[in-house]
């Protein structure tokens, strides 16, 4: 089956409407939620405190990347008349944040995601964590424009083949062997009554 997108909903996976917190799905498993979504006086659309579901289990930085390019590219979509986006990455993800090093090599990651898709005015702020040291916030303005969009059409499309492809390594792992072809059994079976029919034979 072709990968065509994560699903995305308001709370409670009832159909979203701006202002209110948004989840996103793979079927039914929960990737991901952003708790803040507000518009300015300004008009620009701020989106903040993007949390992912435990990234531990599913294995790779590079699906927290989907879930932010997923959901700008829903708010790029769904509302047009809004041509300004606000964007914050500030949540720690102790799978990744455990090593020395790891918050700014995490804050660096964040930075380059938000580059690929066409972002501007990029900040990484140092904040104050209980856990982690050099914890960042990194945030930026992505503007709408006809380079942008296609920047972040592309990068959508190489995140989404990304996912697919890992998901489907990840079942074919857990898959169990395939049983052998039916001829093949056959022929096991026939040598099996061969020897019964021949005890010396080996």
């Amino acid at each position: 089956m072709t990968f065509s997108g994560l699903r995305i909903t308001g709370p409670d996976a009832g159909p979203y409407v701006l202002g209110q917190p948004l989840d996103v799905l793979d079927g039914d498993l929960h990737l991901g939620r952003l708790n803040s979504v507000s518009l300015s006086p300004g008009g620009e659309l701020l989106l903040d405190d993007f949390r992912t579901t435990d990234l531990s289990r599913m294995g790779t930085w590079r699906t927290a990347r989907l879930v932010v390019v997923e959901i700008l590219s829903f708010f790029v979509y769904r509302f047009p008349s809004i041509s300004t986006f606000g964007i914050s990455l500030s949540a720690d993800i102790d799978a990744l944040q455990a090593t020395a090093g790891a918050a700014a090599r995490l804050a660096e990651a964040r930075t380059q995601m938000l580059q690929s898709v066409g972002a501007s005015e990029i900040r990484m702020t140092p904040r104050p964590h209980p856990r982690h040291a050099a914890h960042f916030v990194v945030s930026a303005a992505w503007h709408y424009n006809t380079d942008n969009a296609q920047l972040l059409a592309e990068v959508l499309a190489q995140e989404r083949l990304a996912y697919a492809e890992r998901r489907q390594a990840g079942a074919a792992q857990a898959a169990p062997a395939p049983a052998p072809p039916r001829s093949m059994i056959g022929r096991l079976l026939a040598k099996e009554r061969h020897n019964n029919d021949n005890p010396a034979a080996t």
